[in-house]
């Protein structure tokens, strides 16, 4: 497969926007100005993330207790605030308590949000990006962190291999993302996965490679944040929080970070139990409108504890709370495209072909505006798509899972695990089963590890599926109007 191309990044505009930045930043050095005041903490990481009502919220993470750093934006200091300061570990946990509540976080985390007319931003000599007008190159990726959940007994999941470059392939993934120079990045959810490992026999070749587990600090910057740094300072970024973010899961680092909520502290609940997260006790936030420039609304939804495996009946008050928080949605203005971003699909291969509608499923029967085109998800870990006829009223369903979180093609649980067959599971066309009741009209299902490059081009997008060294998987042709993705099946692997 042909190696992609470093594609040049089509708004001048933006591309004089960092330079002026990075000027500004180094002239702010020469007279002082960017010097750390006393106090400040050596800034670890930075980023740029859009959120509600068209603010631009600008994040960073300082070690220890220090004081949060001051970005320069558009000439002028904006002093970041804390977001949430650093913590102490309590008495190591006894188990099975819950080792997601109240982790160590030996850092503070920052924001400042800024009004969507804000140009340039730095914070000391580093330039942030800052959203483009008009936004042509979009990179979507979901599923992203090493997945190693391992009780002291009992059934296990299988381990990723953190360690291994092409076992955990996220770190690759996220620079060649970041070589395709995009406008947006958009994370479709489950950023943490290392949540813990209790059985020593199984446990002791990890840490005998230095992987690093756990909820706290240490396990954020190992599953996220440190592999990601390249593209974080690629673009600005669109975060959907996903079930491993939950509060009873990784929900304190989402909460510090990433939310687009002020930070709240998750509550205590047991992983696996009648208390874990539900819509109601997960800190979930409404659905909120991102405009793309003139020609496109996404919307942005928490769905991460919603229990899609679960008919409507016993999951009732779902229904309401998703009525509620996806207003932004069905009250959306008539006439604009809208693409909806949730973590768990709307439709998928995961979910038994006779279930019963769950209550997001039920939700769409009748509370889907005409204007929505498509439906971009990730949770099964593969990359797939689903088309429907368009006398059926749905958009089209786009999963992006596979970048970095081990494949459903290796998980023996899975309906589309592989054994030593590779690609056997891959699919051309969708299987016929019903989706709610309708079988998809076309669709295909690919299980490697990959993320989504979007091109406007002409009045529509073009998609490349990219693999880890940049090579192209499969192009796709998004129709909008249509409410259809076509995708080429690649070679067999």
């Amino acid at each position: 497969m042909p190696k992609l191309p470093n594609l040049p990044r089509p708004l001048a505009a933006n591309r004089a926007g960092c330079r002026s930045a990075t000027l500004l930043a180094t002239l702010c050095l020469l007279v002082g100005c960017a010097a750390r005041p006393a106090g400040e903490g050596a800034t670890l990481h930075r980023w740029t993330q859009l959120g509600p009502d068209g603010h631009i919220s600008l994040r960073s993470i300082v070690d220890g207790t220090g004081d949060c750093p001051t970005a320069i934006v558009d000439g002028a200091g904006v002093p970041l605030q804390v977001r949430a300061g650093a913590t102490a570990s309590e008495a190591p946990r006894q188990l099975p308590d819950n080792p997601a509540f109240r982790p160590e976080f030996a850092v503070t985390a920052c924001e400042a949000t800024l009004p969507a007319a804000a140009r340039q931003a730095s914070i000391g000599n580093d330039a942030l990006p800052m959203p483009a007008a008009d936004p042509r190159r979009i990179v979507i990726v979901g599923d992203t962190g090493c997945r190693i959940q391992v009780p002291a007994r009992g059934t296990a999941d299988p381990i990723q291999n953190c360690a291994s470059a092409s076992d955990w392939p996220w770190p690759r993934l996220a620079a060649a993302a970041a070589a395709t120079r995009p406008d947006l990045v958009i994370h479709l959810g489950d950023y943490h996965y290392r949540e813990y490992c209790d059985d020593p026999a199984r446990c002791a070749p990890l840490r005998a490679q230095g992987v690093v587990i756990g909820y706290g600090w240490a396990g954020w910057q190992a599953d996220f944040l440190a592999p990601s740094q390249p593209l974080l300072a690629a673009a600005p970024w669109i975060v959907v929080r996903g079930n491993h973010e939950n509060c009873d899961r990784g929900g304190e680092g989402w909460m510090r970070f990433l939310s687009p909520l002020p930070y709240q502290q998750c509550t205590n609940q047991a992983y696996r139990t009648a208390s874990q997260s539900v819509l109601g006790d997960n800190l979930t936030a409404d659905a909120y409108r991102i405009e793309l420039g003139e020609r496109l609304t996404l919307v942005v939804a928490d769905n991460a504890a919603f229990a899609d495996y679960l008919p409507l009946a016993p999951a009732a008050d779902d229904l309401a709370i998703l009525q509620r928080t996806l207003r932004a949605l069905t009250t959306a203005p008539a006439g604009r495209p809208h693409w909806l971003l949730i973590h768990k699909p709307l439709w998928y291969d995961l979910l038994p072909a006779a279930a019963p509608p769950n209550a997001l499923q039920s939700l769409a029967r009748s509370g889907l505006p005409a204007s929505l085109q498509f439906v971009f998800s990730g949770h099964e870990h593969a990359f797939a798509t689903l088309n429907f006829a368009g006398s059926t009223g749905r958009p089209a369903q786009v999963i992006v899972g596979a970048s970095g979180t081990q494949l459903e093609a290796f998980d023996p649980q899975s309906p589309l695990y592989e054994g030593a067959a590779p690609g056997s599971r891959e699919q051309t066309e969708p299987d016929g089963r019903l989706h709610d009741g309708i079988a998809a009209s076309s669709g295909i299902v690919l299980n490697r590890y990959s993320f989504l490059l979007l091109e406007h081009a002409n009045d529509g997008w073009e998609g490349t599926l990219i693999d880890a060294d940049g090579r192209t998987i499969s192009r796709c042709r998004l129709d909008g109007a249509g409410r259809q993705v076509d995708c080429s099946f690649p070679a067999r692997p």
